[in-house]
């Protein structure tokens, strides 16, 4: 289409200029000739040189337009590609923001999953402390009430055992009372002291009159175990004499009546009596 207007205008423009040519030619001829002599002809020519013209301007005005509507609905053209790339671009950015959107709602309803399962793990796991703990509560306290009673039963016995034995040594010690009030703790006193007696050495040199309180501890059956002088007024050799004569007397006889036995026995040395 350009190259057709291209070929249409220099037509136009060398028919112009023929024209303008010929208009110079007849104003120089009626410069030249007398002005009573007509030029019909030369008239006409101009006339249909300013005819061509004219159209040729209105063809190169509506080219003009033609060429300004293609550029106009270029320029259309080229807007609604680029709203419409706008408007791609801003669809993807809604989508990708979307699919972001998404994937953050998926990862919190991921994270709130795990979360949830973490907390009933934990609950779970708490509970089971809280049935284990109750358990061992409830175990402890049972132990303690069976301890508890074992000890109550075990002081009840030892209290009944307390009360017999107390019962028992008060029953002895009446008894043994009785035996001392009846004279056998005189007359066991004095079988210890005849025998001692009897198994006495006198050391030479000892004079008469000696009176020694002895002190003597026994085991039951009679042993002495260990005898030492109190109050004495002999000399050294009187009283390991005595102290060798208990020795030699062991195992004491011994007394009239059990309850009458004492670990510790006292009784007066006195051989001249």
């Amino acid at each position: 289409m350009s190259a057709t207007f291209a070929r249409e205008y220099s037509s136009g423009l060398t028919l112009s200029v023929v024209g303008h040519v010929v208009l110079f030619a007849v104003l120089g001829m009626k410069l030249i000739r007398p002005p009573s002599e007509p030029v019909p002809q030369v008239r006409l020519a101009i006339e249909a040189t300013v005819i061509d013209v004219a159209a040729i301007r209105a063809r190169e005005a509506v080219e003009h337009e033609r060429l300004a509507e293609i550029e106009r609905q270029k320029q259309a053209a080229a807007e609604r590609v680029r709203r419409e790339q706008e408007a791609a671009q801003a669809a993807r950015r809604k989508e990708q923001q979307a699919r972001v959107a998404e994937q953050r709602r998926r990862e919190k309803t991921e994270r709130d999953r795990k979360a949830a399962e973490q907390k009933a793990v934990e609950q779970k796991a708490a509970e089971a402390r809280r049935r284990r703990e109750a358990a061992r509560v409830a175990e402890q306290r049972r132990k303690d009430a069976e301890l508890r009673e074992r000890e109550a039963a075990e002081e009840r016995r030892r209290a009944s055992e307390r009360q017999a034995e107390f019962a028992r040594e008060l029953e002895a010690e009446e008894h043994r009372l009785a035996a001392i009030s009846s004279g056998k703790q005189a007359q066991y006193l004095a079988l210890i002291r005849n025998r001692v007696e009897r198994n006495w050495v006198r050391p030479a040199g000892a004079k008469v009159g000696i009176e020694c309180v002895v002190h003597v501890t026994q085991i039951p059956g009679g042993d002495v175990v260990s005898a030492r002088i109190g109050r004495c007024n002999g000399d050294a050799s009187v009283r390991r004499s005595i102290i060798a004569a208990v020795a030699k007397s062991s195992p004491l006889p011994p007394p009239p009546d059990p309850s009458l036995f004492d670990r510790t026995l006292r009784f007066t040395f006195k051989p001249e009596q």
